[in-house]
């Protein structure tokens, strides 16, 4: 097999980009990067305690658009994971016949890897991918969290307010 695949890194690219402009053409907004999500992220405690419930709801708002924003990445990450899983796994059905019936599919896996080179190079985009999807997805809980907690705090400020 060395390298003689009929799909390329470079396909996996255009997949991705065609994924991109279909999402486009039916009209979702992608979020920006919001300046302010950086100071937002890393209010004090002196700051929270100062911020107006109205204050409060405006960075939660903020911060649940920077999460959209990393989603889209994550989800780019994660479309990439799973196509390279999926060439991964063809491959190795294709050279099923090369190994014996009680061969272990993590063992034909392995081995079809070290075998051919693009297919080490698919495996090395997937690895990457999946450990920027494990990176944003602990980010992205962890933001959601802190826009949670500033509407809590919200709350509590508008309750406070009533007393």
């Amino acid at each position: 097999m060395n390298g003689e695949n009929e799909l390329s890194i470079e396909q996996l690219d255009k997949f991705i980009q065609d994924l991109e402009d279909y999402v486009s053409s039916e009209g979702v907004i992608s979020a920006k990067l919001n300046p302010e999500i950086e100071n937002i992220i890393n209010l004090t405690g002196f700051e929270l305690k100062s911020l107006t419930g109205e204050e409060c709801c405006e960075k939660a708002f903020c911060l649940q658009g920077y999460c959209n924003f990393l989603q889209k990445i994550y989800n780019t990450h994660l479309v990439r994971t799973r196509w390279c899983e999926e060439f991964i796994n063809h491959a190795v059905a294709k050279q099923a016949n090369n190994f014996d019936k009680y061969t272990k599919w993590e063992v034909k896996v392995a081995a079809v890897i070290r075998g051919d080179d693009f297919i080490q190079k698919v495996w090395r985009t997937k690895r990457v991918a999946e450990g920027r999807t494990t990176l944003l997805s602990d980010t992205i809980r962890d933001i959601r969290r802190q826009a949670d907690t500033l509407l809590e705090l919200s709350r509590r400020k508008k309750h406070e307010s009533y007393r």
